[in-house]
């Protein structure tokens, strides 16, 4: 459960880490971000394992826990700054010269900030950017954005890990056993 609902809940990092980053460490930082997610979907069935054994109430305590990072990250999250490409696209140019300038450490970031400023302008003068994604040579990129994700939901993982411990026990695990195959299998 707990799994599922960070993964949910932090669909946009890997964009904000995108932005923030400098060039150089993008790649990392959202590897990073990955391994961090699959350390964490780790832990949680840890922690699952751990707190069934806690009777009546461990599962109520295994929730409770999951809570705890969901908080910390809502908490920090009102405290981000918006990115320099963000505020650039809403027309602050000034602001995020200097929202650059501060997350970089430095005043030279004028080849940077000419990249998002001349992005920006490509992007706006775009005309009917969705009819755009309807044209004949826009297809395969639209066909295979709509069939990846349907054919990673067809394949069933996400319910096989989400009800991991139900299929391991009526395969004839016990309940410890059960949990452990799902926290391997995660």
């Amino acid at each position: 459960m707990f799994s599922n609902y960070l993964k949910n809940f932090l669909k946009a990092v890997p964009l904000y880490l995108s932005e923030m980053a400098p060039t150089h460490l993008r790649g990392g930082l959202n590897m990073m971000f990955q391994v961090a997610t699959t350390l964490g979907i780790f832990t949680a069935n840890m922690i699952n394992y751990g707190t069934q054994r806690i009777k009546p109430w461990g599962w109520r305590l295994s929730l409770g826990l999951a809570a705890v990072p969901a908080l910390l990250m809502t908490i920090g999250g009102i405290f981000l700054p918006d990115t320099p490409n963000s505020l650039i696209e809403r027309g602050y140019i000034e602001e995020g010269r200097k929202l650059l300038e501060k997350i970089r450490g430095t005043r030279d970031v004028e080849a940077e900030f000419q990249d998002m400023v001349e992005a920006s302008e490509l992007a706006n003068s775009i005309k009917h950017p969705f009819r755009n994604l309807l044209e004949k040579r826009s297809r395969p990129e639209l066909v295979m954005s709509i069939f990846m994700p349907t054919f990673q939901i067809l394949t069933g993982i996400n319910s096989i890990l989400f009800y991991a411990p139900v299929l391991f026990q009526s395969m004839g695990f016990g309940g410890d056993a059960s949990l452990v195959s799902s926290a391997l299998t995660g």
